[in-house]
């Protein structure tokens, strides 16, 4: 399928790389713990325990996830609930790990601008590692034989829906809830 190779940006180079390091054969046995720690980057649950100062605490105890990144390379420390969904988990961690990756300040002390771009770039990012390109053709493949629904994609990649949807609008740029092909071309659907 051409159509991927076609618009490859910044932040799916940035995932590809990464990717490039694993030898990872299908898309669940992407593992973001093993990623985090190859690249030397701590994982710990978002509890008080975990923070020398409380005033620290008290700025993030109501965020889901975030990370802190060093001031050496992409290093640093993401604090994530524990108790979370595993898939919700999943797509948090690769966010967080992706701004630790990218970014060098700490989203407490930027602008609502400048954390609002960071954000909007960490979850590209993000879902370029989740759903790398050569997964994607995997599922193209299998529309030969039968229709595949946006459910199928989010349980095959291990993210949500709404996640899903959004790696497929960025090769895409519209609304997929599912593809099928018929005569030996490639047919997105989408409901109403």
């Amino acid at each position: 399928m051409q159509l991927l190779e076609k618009n490859i940006d910044a932040w799916e180079q940035k995932a590809n790389k990464i990717l490039s390091h694993f030898n990872y054969k299908h898309a669940d046995e992407i593992d973001l713990y093993d990623i985090c720690w190859r690249y030397g980057i701590i994982i710990k649950p978002l509890n008080k325990e975990y923070f020398t100062d409380s005033e620290e605490y008290i700025s993030i105890n109501h965020l889901k996830s975030y990370s802190i990144p060093s001031k050496n390379g992409r290093r640093g420390t993401i604090y994530i609930v524990p108790d979370l969904d595993p898939i919700e988990k999943r797509m948090l961690l690769a966010e967080e790990f992706c701004h630790i990756y990218s970014h060098f300040s700490s989203q407490l002390t930027v602008d609502k601008l400048t954390l609002d771009k960071q954000e909007s770039q960490a979850k590209r990012m993000a879902a370029y590692l989740l759903m790398p390109n050569m997964f994607i053709k995997e599922i193209y493949e299998v529309t030969l034989s039968e229709p595949i629904l946006i459910s199928d994609i989010a349980d095959y990649f291990l993210v949500s829906e709404e996640f899903a949807h959004y790696r497929l609008e960025l090769i895409h740029n519209h609304k997929i809830d599912g593809f099928i092909q018929i005569y030996q071309r490639l047919w997105s659907l989408e409901i109403f």
